[in-house]
C-alpha cells in the first residue's frame, strides 16, 4: 500500500526540514557526512506504519537527516523486508556426455569417471 506523497511537499514539511537538518548539525545521522541543506529527511518509523502507532507525519522525534546513499540503502532494506523471499533454486549438474572424463583429465575431478556401456 503506497502512502500519500502530498505531505512531503506541504508548507509544514518545508518548515520542519531545516529544523531536522540543524538538529543533526547538517550531517548524515548514519555516516556523519556533512550535507548542508542537501540531505534528506527520513521517517525512522515508515509512514506506512505511523498511523497505526498514532505518530504524526511531521513529528520531529520520528525524523532523521540522511545523505542520499544512506537514505536509499534504508529505503531498499525496508522494501526488501516487505517482499517474500524466493526459495533457492537447486543447482543440478549437467548431463553432457564426457563431462566427467574431461574433469578427470584436467585434474578437477578426483574420482574416476563412470563408464557408460551405451555408446
Amino acid at each position: 500500500m503506497r502512502t500519500d506523497p502530498r505531505p512531503i511537499n506541504s508548507p509544514q514539511w518545508r518548515a520542519i526540514r531545516p529544523f531536522i537538518a540543524h538538529r543533526a548539525s547538517f550531517r548524515c545521522e548514519t555516516c556523519f557526512e556533512f550535507l548542508g541543506l542537501t540531505g534528506q529527511c527520513d521517517h525512522i518509523i515508515p509512514r506506512s506504519e505511523i498511523d497505526m502507532l498514532g505518530i504524526g507525519v511531521f513529528d520531529p522525534t520520528n525524523l532523521q537527516y540522511l545523505c542520499i546513499s544512506c537514505h536509499s540503502a534504508k529505503s531498499n532494506r525496508e522494501r526488501a523486508a516487505g517482499r517474500e523471499k524466493k526459495p533457492p533454486k537447486s543447482h543440478t549438474r549437467t548431463t553432457v556426455p564426457g563431462r566427467d572424463a574431461f574433469l578427470a583429465a584436467t585434474g578437477i575431478l578426483t574420482v574416476a569417471p563412470k563408464r557408460n556401456e551405451k555408446c
